[in-house]
């Protein structure tokens, strides 16, 4: 009732801000459609030449998003939904050139081997088994009824089954095209003797590490042409999908003192009447905006502020209003007890068929249950001894074994409302049955300590929430930003200032990104930065769930590669160490490893039974070309300087210690077999994308 109001108070507003959101649609609309005259496609993209179309590809994204219940974005469905049909369109293509086909028996066996037809009871057998017959009657069922104009929901079921059939051929397709590129995946005997000798053939060397940061930064330059050079020279490394800069400022909706005052003065208004009130629970049910279950509460568990005056207020008296986050609330005490804060007690549980817990194996009905723990009651209320050895044979959960005993439990841990409420509010000695979630309860309260005075309480609470005036004035002042900001090139960074406003950038965002920094999911504003008529600099204001935000496009980045700037802090510090090695192989013109460790004031170290798979210095980290240029030296021989990752070596190889000869190198073989068809099996995909001519047209739709 109370929120209803709440409703009612804020409705001029609300049709307000609805009616120019949607005249803001409705010209955008027309701006939009007059632009270039083109129309939306069709497909959500083109393979190849062929269509993926949308409406099938929009049925499948609402299939999968009424599955996720809330745990996935829009965004992050449409993106696992067009990774899998590309996956079976780019596969579907590969098999069609080659001319293979998927069999019905093959789709069918997927299907009766499928753990979501096989442990479906209803497509077993009495005894739990799956029949196969049962699963093809429902089929046919459900074509023979698709175009029953009695049951709508006939036609929707159908539709499902075909959607569920599509991905089992989808299935056998991928399952085997991925076979065919595993059968290819080979390795010889040769290769499997050359990985067994990277692994095992050991070196040892003395060597001396001279660092780069040895050499100061200000004395290496690093240039842009430096750094653009660099780019060409690894082009893979610095690809990059086209991009948006935006800066926004954040209007969040906020209560204002005002509105808290109302609250405040909401919630006092009701005190006389809540004290009067013969049925206090029903008075507060009526005029709160958030319902409380009036359980007995210990003092610890009053909000802290206040538990004092809750707990000296007299049975029937009010007390308030006090503060409890964002809300004012008036409490009034129905009633005290002395409860203990501690029980133990022991329990014989028996589950029926669709309680929480219940195994697939349990037929017992709950009307069967609730008989059985009835019977066990009036057993063990007679002989208490026989309790135990009746909760071992009997009781369906975890305890069984310790004779149903459940140890002691606070006041605060997780019992289940009902079991909480008889074995805090009854006595020592006290049995009985309990029904919970889990099924029902033969209980005996065993133990109880600390007891202690608690209140049950009856409460009114009154949000402090936004009035129609703070929304309207949240709403004049973004729009008066939203027009400010954009007078002048730097008028955004300004006008935020002289308001002292945070302007908050964000770098970088990818056409499909649906997430943004501070502001959660929030496509809306991603698809306008990449809307061909929005231009750097432009300015536009959108609702968000909470306020609104004001944002401005201060960059685009298109598809290719990175920028200087863009790529500086990833490549300044590898050009850094190449020129500070040249400088310290300038500088040292020793020749022996006593000699390069003085002149450096450094030490002479050991780095014992290295491998080529494991090149690992210590101290130093992975050092690859360093490991590599030992195993190319003879033993007693010194390199010259070596330019490693953290610094300029000088090795001296003292030991090399080849690895002991196999008969069969089967095992190395075999393994690195394997580990090629893994790679291979997640790597085509990508392999066929880039092989492919994909049109994708996802930001349009979404």
């Amino acid at each position: 009732m109370a929120i209803l109001a709440k409703i009612r108070q804020r409705t001029l507003v609300l049709i307000l801000i609805i009616g120019l959101a949607l005249f803001a649609f409705v010209i955008s609309d027309v701006f939009t459609n007059s632009d270039n005259g083109a129309k939306q496609p069709n497909e959500i993209g083109m393979v190849n030449g062929e269509s993926i179309p949308y409406r099938s590809f929009s049925n499948n994204v609402e299939n999968v998003l009424n599955q996720a219940r809330g745990s996935q974005s829009t965004i992050q469905v449409v993106n696992n939904v067009w990774d899998q049909q590309l996956r079976t369109e780019l596969i579907s293509q590969q098999l069609d050139e080659l001319g293979i086909t998927i069999e019905k028996d093959e789709i069918w066996n997927l299907m009766i081997t499928n753990p979501n037809f096989t442990n479906n009871p209803q497509f077993q057998d009495e005894a739990g088994v799956f029949v196969e017959g049962k699963l093809r009657e429902y089929i046919n069922n459900l074509e023979a009824t698709k175009n029953d104009k009695n049951d709508p929901t006939k036609a929707a079921q159908y539709q499902s089954w075909l959607a569920t059939e599509e991905f089992f051929i989808s299935q056998a397709k991928q399952n085997l095209y991925y076979n065919l590129v595993k059968s290819g995946s080979i390795a010889t005997v040769k290769e499997g003797e050359l990985a067994y000798r990277l692994e095992n053939d050991k070196v040892t060397f003395k060597y001396v590490q001279i660092p780069y940061n040895t050499v100061k930064d200000d004395e290496v330059k690093i240039k842009k042409s430096d750094i653009k050079n660099y780019i060409d020279n690894h082009k893979s490394m610095f690809e990059e999908d086209a991009s948006r800069d935006i800066q926004y400022v954040y209007f969040e909706e906020k209560a204002s003192k005002l509105d808290e005052d109302q609250a405040k003065q909401d919630v006092a208004d009701l005190m006389s009447g809540f004290e009067a009130a013969e049925n206090a629970e029903g008075y507060a049910n009526e005029n709160t905006d958030v319902n409380e279950n009036s359980t007995f509460l210990y003092k610890n568990q009053l909000p802290k502020d206040v538990a004092e005056n809750l707990y000296a207020t007299e049975v029937g008296k009010v007390f308030g209003p006090y503060k409890v986050g964002e809300a004012y609330k008036i409490s009034r005490v129905l009633e005290t007890k002395q409860m203990p804060d501690s029980i133990k007690s022991r329990h014989i549980l028996i589950r029926y068929q669709g309680a929480s817990g219940a195994s697939p194996d349990t037929k017992k009905t709950k009307e069967q249950a609730k008989k059985q723990a009835d019977s066990i009651l009036a057993i063990v209320k007679r002989s208490k001894s026989k309790f135990a050895d009746i909760a071992k044979e009997m009781s369906d959960d975890g305890s069984k074994d310790k004779g149903g005993e459940l140890g002691w439990y606070s006041s605060a841990t997780g019992l289940t409302p009902t079991y909480k409420e008889f074995v805090f509010g009854n006595k020592v000695g006290d049995m009985d049955v309990v029904e919970s979630p889990f099924g029902f309860h033969v209980i005996e309260i065993q133990d109880q300590k600390n007891s202690q005075k608690t209140i049950k309480l009856a409460t009114v609470t009154k949000l402090v929430e936004s009035s129609a005036k703070t929304l309207s004035d949240l709403f004049t002042t973004s729009s008066k930003f939203e027009a400010d900001a954009g007078k002048s090139d730097n008028a955004f960074i300004d006008v935020a200032k002289e308001n002292s406003y945070e302007v908050k950038p964000v770098n970088k965002m990818k056409i499909l990104d649906s997430r943004i920094l501070g502001l959660g999911d929030q496509r809306q504003i991603v698809r306008w930065t990449f809307e061909e008529k929005t231009k750097v600099g432009d300015i536009k204001r959108f609702p968000v769930g909470s306020g609104f935000v004001v944002v401005q496009l201060t960059q685009k980045h298109a598809e290719g590669l990175a920028s200087v700037e863009d790529a500086s802090a990833r490549v300044i510090q590898l050009l850094k160490d190449e020129k500070k090695a040249e400088i310290i192989k300038s500088n040292n013109t020793a020749t022996t490893l006593a000699d390069l460790a003085a002149a450096n004031n450094v030490q002479v170290q050991t780095a014992t039974s290295l491998s080529m798979s494991a090149p690992v210095i210590p101290g130093g980290g992975e050092e690859k070309k360093v490991v590599g240029a030992a195993f190319a030296l003879t033993e007693g021989k010194t390199s010259k300087l070596i330019a490693g990752k953290r610094g300029v070596y000088m090795i001296e190889v003292t030991k090399k210690t080849p690895a002991p000869e196999k008969d069969s190198y089967l095992t190395e073989m075999n393994a690195l077999r394997t580990q090629r068809a893994s790679t291979a099996t997640s790597s085509v995909f990508n392999a066929l994308k880039s092989a492919s001519e994909i049109e994708d047209n996802r930001s349009i739709f979404y």
